[in-house]
C-alpha cells in the first residue's frame, strides 16, 4: 500500500520462465499489495514460477500483448494498477518513482529516452530509440497537452478510476496496444505525466524489438495507423 492506495502489478507473460520469477520478486516491493501474471497461452513453466514467487496468475486465451494487458488491467484490485514486464528490462524499485507523480496525476507513463538510465547492452539502439521519441511526438501534436518521448514504453501506472473511464474504449489486442492506452487517456482529458525508468537487457528471448528491425518497424507502423485512425474517429 501507498499513502492509504491499494497497490497492483500486472505482468503479461508469452513463455518468460527465465526472467519470471525473479520479475516478481523484484516487483513485490513493500507498497506493491498484489502481482498479477497473465499467461497469455504460455507452453513453459512461465504460470508454475509466476505462483511459486508469489503471484496471482489469471489465464488469456486471446493471444497479443494488448489482449494480456487488458485481461490484467480487469482482474487488477489496487487504486493503482502498475503495468510493466515479465523479462526484467525494468526495475521493481521505479514503482515509486510512479507512485510519487500519480499522486498529482492520473496515468503516469515510463520512458527510457533518458540515456543516461538506459544500460549499454539494453535492446535500445538508434533505431528503436529515435523511432519511439519520432512516434511519440507525432502523437503529442495530433492529441497536444501533454509531453511524450517514448510511446513504446510499456511500464506505466494508472489510477483505477481514471481507467475506469477509457477500459471500453480500448480495441488493440496486439503489440501496439500501448499508444491506444495513451491516446484514449488524453481524448478523456485525463492528466498524463512521463518519468525517466531505468531500463536494462532483456532476460529470454525477445517478442518483438529483439527480432530484429523490420518487425519492430512493423509495429512503428500499427502504431502511426492507430494515432491517425483514433484522430478521426
Amino acid at each position: 500500500m501507498y499513502n492509504g492506495l491499494k497497490v497492483s502489478v500486472i505482468i503479461p507473460a508469452y513463455n518468460e520462465e527465465k526472467g519470471i520469477f525473479k520479475t516478481v520478486k523484484d516487483f513485490f516491493q513493500p507498497c506493491v499489495d498484489e502481482v498479477v501474471v497473465v499467461d497469455n497461452n504460455c507452453t513453459d513453466r512461465t504460470p508454475e514460477l509466476a505462483r511459486k514467487a508469489g503471484a496471482r496468475v489469471v489465464k488469456q486465451p486471446l493471444q497479443g500483448y494488448g489482449f494480456a494487458i487488458r485481461k490484467g488491467l480487469e482482474e487488477a484490485k489496487g487504486d493503482v494498477i502498475i503495468v510493466t514486464e515479465a523479462d526484467q528490462t525494468f526495475l521493481g524499485k521505479d514503482v515509486y518513482k510512479l507512485l510519487a507523480y500519480i499522486e498529482d496525476a492520473d496515468m503516469v507513463l515510463g520512458t527510457r529516452t533518458c540515456l543516461q538510465l538506459v544500460s549499454k547492452d539494453a535492446n535500445m539502439g538508434k533505431f528503436l530509440h529515435w523511432g519511439n521519441i519520432f512516434i511519440a511526438k507525432l502523437l503529442q501534436l495530433f492529441y497536444g497537452n501533454v509531453r511524450l518521448t517514448d510511446v513504446g514504453c510499456t511500464m506505466r501506472a494508472i489510477r483505477k478510476e481514471a481507467l475506469k473511464k477509457i477500459i471500453k474504449k480500448f480495441t488493440v489486442g496486439g503489440s501496439h496496444f500501448s499508444p491506444e492506452m495513451i491516446i484514449e487517456a488524453l481524448k478523456a482529458n485525463l492528466k498524463v505525466v512521463e518519468v525517466p525508468l531505468n531500463y536494462r537487457k532483456r532476460v529470454g528471448k525477445g517478442k518483438i524489438t529483439s527480432s530484429g528491425k523490420w518487425r519492430a518497424f512493423k509495429v512503428g507502423l500499427k502504431m502511426i495507423l492507430l494515432i491517425l485512425r483514433k484522430k478521426l474517429v
